[in-house]
């Protein structure tokens, strides 16, 4: 295979003729050593060169002038594009529809670019995750000065999202990304919380009016010595709640009332309410998104993709900052996990990692897999 063909989205901004090395073999070079466990480009620089003839007999790099140097891979992945790199990655999965599936829209910060004396990281990201794939589809780096409302827009702006189920938290309850959700051809389910203060004060009196009268269902859940007791109703006559008509394609408003028993013999009651586009949306339905959106949160970050970014690749120790360098690893992070997926024995991605780097046969076997 060449590993080259991976990369065909992405622009070489250097100056044609001035150029030691190929962008391909640059970009190859950081993406397998990603699957073979280096965490920054001293050891992927090693890995090159303990592995040259190898990678270029069997995956079809050039390396006219040997193994770039850290310098000239830092320096790439400094100024390369976010987005177009992005398209590479997303290329790989071109066959899957997202048509249907609940996507999830979450941030994460890369804890690393949190300089001394700060407590906000510089870098974060925005990520769309769907559970039934345990792919994300897309990313957008928050701008600086800036939060995820502005940068939510932008990454629904480059996914194919037709058909699909977006949840998203609180902040995320603003009337453009609710718009630019609609003009994708997808539905929602959005958290309503005091960031649209008298909308949500509207909707918290028609259930207070409705009562028990609204349409509901319940459940209730033990594990781990705690317990709790949800309750989900939806209101699809919105009549009486004024400020819904500056809200593009709400068919529904869904009230989760939970109690939770804690093991000190305490109760925590919650209210959150809900905005959603979907047709005659059951409460069995609307308690399904919303259960399923809190296990994906759990899952990104305590189990599953953000979990292993952090844990498996090192993705919070890593110094890189600047300019674009921390989006375009995290890219390749991402991707080299999915890969990595392919591989369904039952190992950890850290073992997987580490037989990546030690047999390159198991590694083009990953890469060329369906």
């Amino acid at each position: 295979m060449k590993i080259s063909y991976f990369f065909d989205e992405v622009q070489d901004f250097r100056e044609l003729g001035r150029c030691k090395h190929g962008l391909s073999d640059i970009l190859g070079l950081i993406l397998v050593g990603s699957l073979a466990d280096c965490n920054d480009f001293s050891e992927i620089v090693d890995y090159g060169l303990d592995n040259i003839k190898a990678l270029r007999q069997k995956l079809g790099f050039q390396f006219l002038n040997g193994i770039p140097s850290e310098d000239t891979l830092e320096r790439v992945m400094r100024y390369i594009n976010p987005k177009e790199l992005e398209a590479c990655y997303q290329a790989c999965y071109k066959a899957l529809s997202l048509n249907g599936k609940h996507v999830c829209i979450d941030g994460k910060e890369l804890r690393g670019t949190i300089r001394s004396g700060k407590k906000k990281a510089e870098i974060q990201m925005v990520n769309l995750w769907v559970d039934d794939f345990g792919l994300s589809f897309g990313q957008e780096q928050v701008a600086k000065k800036s939060n995820e409302i502005t940068a939510i827009p932008k990454l629904l702006e480059g996914v194919d999202c037709k058909g699909s189920i977006i949840t998203i938290d609180a902040i995320a309850c603003q009337k453009e990304i609710i718009e630019k959700i609609v003009s994708k051809k997808a539905d929602y389910v959005i958290a309503l919380k005091g960031n649209q203060k008298t909308l949500c004060e509207q909707v918290k009196a028609e259930f207070d009016r409705y009562g028990t009268h609204a349409n509901s269902t319940t459940s209730i859940n033990k594990e781990h010595g705690r317990g709790e007791h949800r309750k989900v109703a939806v209101i699809d006559d919105l009549r009486f709640i004024d400020d819904l008509n500056q809200w593009e394609g709400v068919e529904s408003v869904i009230k989760l009332d939970s109690i939770r028993y804690l093991p000190n013999k305490k109760e925590e009651q919650s209210a959150v309410f809900y905005l959603s586009s979907i047709k005659h949306l059951t409460p069995e339905l609307a308690a399904k998104y919303i259960r399923n959106h809190w296990r994906i949160e759990n899952r990104l970050h305590r189990q599953a993709t953000l979990w292993q970014l952090d844990f498996t690749f090192k993705e919070d120790d890593s110094k890189v900052r600047k300019d674009l360098a921390p989006a375009n690893l995290h890219i390749v992070r991402k991707w080299s996990i999915n890969i990595l997926k392919k591989d369904s024995s039952n190992i950890s991605m850290k073992r997987k990692r580490k037989k990546a780097a030690r047999k390159i046969d198991y590694l083009i076997q990953i890469l060329t897999a369906d």
